[in-house]
């Protein structure tokens, strides 16, 4: 029965091109990968090899089973690691909570990085408006939340302010309220229709209240900025939505009477008040306090 070791012979001898340079890599003899070789054909019953020539070169039965051989050997090195990791006590799962328009480009860093470090810990994502986040968080359906700050907080979680994310008022191209030169004032608000948020349970993003009798709900954030970009009302979104090049051409910022400065949203993260995290949580939370600090 052929050996790890002998793969990695294998696969060192097809990826240097010769048996001298793989067993320099492999700080072994030379004799040792040849036979290690040899021994490894008679197990398979093939030829990997041509040594006809003064460089051994891949036979098609070595090509085809080359990629064999590379795949075993990963798949070693995958197990180690989670081995490893949960020897330490890392996780085998995570759940996050989020509000999907908190998924920003630093957010996806943390995740990069987590994954790297994390190898053995699965993430599963739920996709919440941020009025759902604290309900999925204190039933233990996950394990961290992520939201835009309401008030009062549930007592039944934990929650640590992280910091702000820009939000803009927007209307299609061609809305009403864009032909406005000066700042628009609530009367001239009013007859349009607004778009708002609303989670499944019914409560509303706290910091954005009606400002019309005329509203339409959603329960995501891009849902509401695909709706805005097709004429449906004006509403407020993050600034980070509406930066791509579909939406730069499709939305815009409109100014309104009472928005004196940016809107800065609040963003909390949130925890079981009991909770006891492993490694992987403990990182995880630790690094997302990062994520809103060029907004501060």
């Amino acid at each position: 029965m052929y050996t790890l070791e002998q793969l990695r012979m294998f696969v060192a001898a097809a990826e240097c091109g010769s048996f001298s340079a793989a067993a320099r890599k492999l700080s072994k003899a030379q004799s040792v990968v040849s036979q290690g070789i040899i021994n490894l054909e008679i197990d398979f019953g093939q030829e990997l090899f041509d040594r006809s020539s003064r460089s051994p070169t891949l036979t098609t039965q070595g090509k085809v089973l080359l990629e064999h051989a590379q795949g075993v050997l990963t798949q070693h090195q995958r197990m180690e690691t989670v081995m490893h990791s949960l020897a330490k006590g890392e996780e085998v799962k995570l759940v996050l909570a989020v509000d999907e328009a908190l998924m920003t480009p630093k957010f996806n860093q943390v995740l990069h990085q987590f994954s790297e470090q994390f190898q053995a810990t699965n993430l599963e994502f739920l996709s919440a408006a941020s009025p759902d986040v604290p309900n999925l968080v204190h039933s233990g359906q996950a394990d961290l939340g992520l939201m835009f700050s309401q008030m009062p907080m549930p007592e039944l979680v934990d929650a640590t302010f992280i910091g702000h994310l820009p939000f803009v008022a927007v209307a299609a191209p061609g809305h009403p309220l864009t032909k406005i030169d000066d700042a628009i004032t609530l009367e001239q608000l009013r007859p349009h229709r607004q778009l708002l948020i609303k989670g499944v349970g019914g409560d509303s993003l706290a910091h954005i209240e009606p400002l019309s009798p005329n509203v339409w709900w959603c329960n995501n954030l891009y849902a509401m900025r695909d709706m805005a970009a097709n004429g449906f009302g004006w509403c407020y979104l993050p600034k980070h939505l509406i930066d791509y090049a579909y939406y730069t051409d499709n939305i815009e910022e409109i100014s309104l009477a009472i928005d004196h400065q940016t809107w800065m949203a609040p963003v909390d993260k949130l925890m079981r008040p009991n909770a006891n995290p492993g490694p992987a949580l403990s990182w995880l939370s630790h690094a997302l306090n990062g994520i809103l600090a060029a907004a501060n």
